[in-house]
This record gives C-alpha cells, sequence and structure tokens, in this order.
C-alpha cells in the first residue's frame, strides 16, 4: 500500500476537488485543498529517497505456471523516485500558479484532471518490468485519449489524438513482441538479462513513444489556450517513456542496428531544435521541445551511459514546464527563465551537468558536435520565447502575485534536489568545455539574429529562406512518416464510410432483401466451386 501511497492520495485529492466544486466559494475550496494535499504528497515523495517502501510484485497473476510468467513488479529506486518528484513538482507548480490562467479554463475540473493525469503517471515510472510498464501504459493512454477527446473543439484535434493513441498502441506491441521474443529463449523478459534482439524491440517501442524512431510528431500544433493541463499531459506522457527509457541497465542491441538507431536519432534532434527556434512561441513549440530532450537521452542509452539520460529527462521537465506555464511575465520575474536556461545549458554544478558525460563521449566525431549545436540552439530557442511578452502580471490579485513566483521556485528547487539525490554523480563539475562551447555558440546565434534583422527585407534574402524552407519541410515530411499517417487515416476513413453505407443500406426497408440476395450469391459462388 505505501508503494502506492503518494497516487491513491493524489485520486483521493482529485474526487475530493471534483465534489468540493459544487459547494459554495467552491472554487476556492477546491484549489486550497489540492494544492494543500500535492504539497504533503510532494514532500512525502521526498522523503521516500530515505526511505524505500516494499516491492509490490504480482507473481500470482498466471497460477498455472508461475516459474516462466513475466513479472508484474512495481518498485522505488532511484529512477522511480527522481521522476516521481518531478512528476509531483509540475502538478504541484501548475495547480500553483493556475490562478494567473482562470480566464483560460483553469477550474476545479481541470485542477482534478492533472491530479488524475499525475497519478497514473506515477504508477507508470514505478513500473519496474515490461509488463507492469504494459499495462500502466494502457491506463495512461486512455486517460490521454478521453482528455484529448473532451478537449477537442473540432475535429482536427480529434483526429491527432486518436493518431497518437494508434502510435502508442503499436508501441504497446513492440514491448509486447520483446516479451515473446524473450520467451521463445525461455526465461521471462528482464531489462538485466533481456537477449539483443528483444532489447532491440525494446528500445523501438521507446523510441516510438518518444517520437524518435521512426520521427514521428503528430501534434505539430497543440489545443489552444490549455496551457497548463495539456503541458502537464504531455510532459507526463515523455517523462514516462524516459523512466522506461533509464531502466535499461547495459547496451544489448546488436551492432549493425547502433549507427542506424544513432542516426536517426541526431535528425531528430536537429529538426526538433531547429523547429523549437523556429516556433511562434513555446507553446506551439512544446513537442519540439520534448522530441529534442528525450532524442538527448535516447542518444545517452545508445551510447551506453543509460545513468546519464536521466538528467536530460529531468531538465524537459523542469525547463520545460518552467517556461510553458510562464504564462503572466514581469520584469522582476524574468530570473525564472534565467535559472530554467542555466539547468538546461549544464554548465558545472547544474542539473544537466551528468547529463553531457552522456553525450559527448571519446572520440570526438560529427554527432558530438551536432549535438551541441543542438543543445545551442534549444537555449537559444529558450530566451526567444521567454522573452516575449505575456499575461499582465500586475492585474492579478495580490494573493496569486505572492503564489505565482512561488510555485516557480519549488519548481526549480526540485530539479537541483533531485539531480543531487537522483542522479549518479549528483551536482558535479561534468564535462565543461561542451557545456561552455553550447552557452558560447548560442551567444553567437543570439548576435546573428540581431544582424539578420537588419537584412530580413531584403527581396534576395526572402527568396532563398522560402526555398530553403520548402526542401526542408519536404525532407522532414518524409523522414516524420506523415505521408504514412495521413495514408492509413485515409484507409481507415474509407472503411469508416463503407461500414457507414452498408448499415443504411441492410437498415433500409430492401434490407432484407439485400440480404437474401447475398446469401443467394453465396451459395451459388459455393456450389459452382464444390461442383455440387
Amino acid at each position: 500500500m505505501l508503494t502506492f501511497l503518494p497516487a491513491i492520495l493524489l485520486l483521493i485529492t482529485a474526487l475530493a476537488v471534483f465534489l468540493l466544486r459544487y459547494l459554495p466559494r467552491g472554487t476556492g475550496y477546491s484549489w486550497l485543498t489540492a494544492v494543500t494535499m500535492t504539497l504533503l504528497v510532494w514532500g512525502g515523495v521526498l522523503a521516500l529517497h530515505w526511505y524505500t517502501p516494499p516491492v509490490v510484485d504480482i507473481s500470482s497473476w498466471q497460477p498455472y505456471d508461475p516459474g516462466t510468467a513475466d513479472a508484474i513488479r512495481f518498485s522505488w529506486n532511484s529512477v522511480s523516485w527522481l521522476y516521481s518528484l518531478v512528476l509531483v513538482s509540475v502538478c504541484l507548480v501548475v495547480l500553483m500558479t493556475s490562478g494567473a490562467r482562470l480566464q483560460l479554463f483553469s477550474n476545479p475540473l481541470s485542477w482534478s484532471a492533472n491530479l488524475v493525469i499525475t497519478a497514473a503517471g506515477l504508477v507508470a515510472v514505478l513500473a519496474d518490468t515490461s509488463l507492469a510498464m504494459v499495462l500502466s501504459w494502457v491506463l495512461l493512454d486512455v486517460i490521454d485519449l478521453i482528455l484529448v477527446q473532451r478537449l477537442s473543439r473540432s475535429w482536427k484535434y480529434s483526429a491527432r489524438g486518436i493518431t497518437v493513441f494508434v502510435v502508442r498502441t503499436i508501441s504497446i506491441f513492440l514491448m509486447i513482441t520483446a516479451l515473446v521474443v524473450q520467451w521463445f529463449i525461455g526465461i521471462p523478459l528482464e531489462f538485466e538479462t533481456m537477449s539483443p534482439l528483444a532489447s532491440l524491440f525494446v528500445l523501438l517501442s521507446l523510441g516510438l513513444r518518444l517520437g524518435l524512431v521512426p520521427l514521428n510528431l503528430p501534434y505539430k500544433r497543440d489545443f489552444p489556450f490549455q496551457r497548463e493541463l495539456v503541458s502537464n499531459l504531455r510532459l507526463t506522457a515523455h517523462i514516462v517513456g524516459l523512466a522506461a527509457l533509464a531502466r535499461i541497465p547495459q547496451l544489448s542491441v546488436p551492432g549493425n542496428w547502433l549507427p542506424t538507431l544513432y542516426t536517426v536519432t541526431i535528425i531528430a534532434c536537429l529538426y526538433g531544435a531547429a523547429m523549437w527556434v523556429a516556433s511562434q512561441d513555446e507553446i506551439s513549440g512544446r513537442p519540439y521541445w520534448l522530441l529534442t530532450l528525450s532524442g538527448l537521452a535516447f542518444i545517452c542509452v545508445l551510447q551506453g551511459r543509460t545513468e546519464q539520460s536521466a538528467a536530460w529527462g529531468l531538465v524537459m521537465a523542469v525547463s520545460g514546464a518552467g517556461l510553458f506555464l510562464f504564462s503572466s511575465r514581469a520584469r522582476g520575474l524574468i530570473s525564472i527563465p534565467i535559472l530554467g536556461m542555466v539547468a538546461l545549458s549544464g554548465l558545472p554544478f547544474t542539473p544537466a551537468s551528468i547529463g553531457w558525460d552522456g553525450l559527448v563521449v571519446v572520440p570526438f566525431g560529427i554527432g558530438d558536435a551536432m549535438l551541441i549545436i543542438t543543445v545551442a540552439l534549444l537555449l537559444f530557442g529558450y530566451g526567444r520565447h521567454a522573452l516575449k511578452p505575456g499575461d499582465d502580471f500586475s492585474g492579478l490579485d495580490g494573493w496569486v502575485r505572492v503564489i505565482y513566483p512561488v510555485g516557480f521556485i519549488l519548481l526549480l528547487a526540485s530539479g537541483w534536489v533531485g539531480a543531487g539525490l537522483g542522479l549518479s554523480g549528483g551536482l558535479s563539475a561534468g564535462i565543461v568545455w561542451p557545456a561552455a562551447a553550447a552557452s558560447i555558440i548560442s551567444a553567437l546565434f543570439w548576435a546573428a539574429s540581431w544582424r539578420l534583422k537588419t537584412v530580413a527585407a531584403l527581396p534576395l534574402y526572402t527568396q532563398a529562406v522560402g526555398v530553403i524552407n520548402s526542401g526542408w519541410n519536404l525532407l522532414i515530411r518524409f523522414l516524420r512518416l506523415s505521408w504514412l499517417y495521413e495514408f492509413l487515416w485515409s484507409i481507415y476513413q474509407g472503411l469508416r464510410r463503407l461500414v457507414a453505407f452498408l448499415t443504411l443500406l441492410f437498415e433500409g426497408e430492401g434490407g432484407l432483401l439485400w440480404s437474401f440476395l447475398l446469401l443467394v450469391l453465396m451459395l451459388t459462388i459455393i456450389f459452382a466451386e464444390t461442383g455440387l
């Protein structure tokens, strides 16, 4: 029970918040209950670093042959503790800053949904075996689909939600394929003992779930006016995938696959970083931020540095949430995105400092240079989006102006605390020169952007940019396999129309006649083939 206690408390709180909204002044009571209970859960998760709850091992699910059954196990370890702290911290800052977004559909229903999402995410990051991951992924994906359909104001968003669900379902089937491959060997699938072929399917499953292998990004545009709820939903989905990725203890993928996976992931990272810079704002660029940081973590695993991958997952959530939820802005609050950029840079004694050990390895090659440029683009885009004007901070109520920055302080503090206690090596100097190089290149990007403003109006510049964009979009459209998803979606639409037509045909007045006609036709064909 103690293992799942944080998730259970969040679910009870979600129910309480949902019911309290019916009381007079229910919005205030709902918000106070949600923040107080989430803060208690945050403190409880932090305390679990020093006290490890017992492992939940469901070994009796296959009573007829328990010796060969794949384990369903949930446990607290360094990976699950770190990502659990991150999940609860993101939920806490969502709730504490929600007072600044009451005009953007922030209400007790959305707060309750955030608590449910975080509870499901906690169960998923605690999954210690592949079968436990499959079960928890299904739960989280169903919640995601329900919320997407509920939030959709038009068919295009609903269709994208279904597409994402299908892609994640394929990811689950790839994980099940790994279970089957390992079963033929005669032993259950454990990450420590999985075969090279099973390891390949596990990495493909996680790569597909994170949008990396193959490059896929169904959510090119996200829902409008859903800064907090959708941000939490997107971050939770990627955190769950990265938590599973960080449990792979050693690289056992067939060697001939490594160059392909590495190259595809590098392309995905560069593409995501470039699109993050080019996005109109941080919300439209959110899918690219998630894609790029997930790619950096994936690179660490491909290079046999699994422990360092958690550093990039930590930064993805902490720095990302610090910007996505930064809706009301003022000059005095500029320190919030600055700290997020510092955490991302990987400079000494920052959360991402240990992450450079997993990206840049000896001997230094072109791939390492491209990764440094990727981080530089992330830094440049982060600063560019943070400096854009937001909502009026001075127009908020007094209590909101106090709680709003406190939420971000707790979030950023969680990043440093999580890195210090949950990462191997903690807050160390790391490799200094890649972080310094990425910071310098980012500064050069800033200088070049100011220079380009003076030449952007030239006709030749506009034409050149248009040609480059056309070629780039064509290449990415092919690599992203959006054409394949559109083709599969057209098949689904055609089958749906066919079923609707047949339903209308047989439910009409002549439906019985058509049924008899088809029956006679089938009998005629059968008799002709059998010679009767």
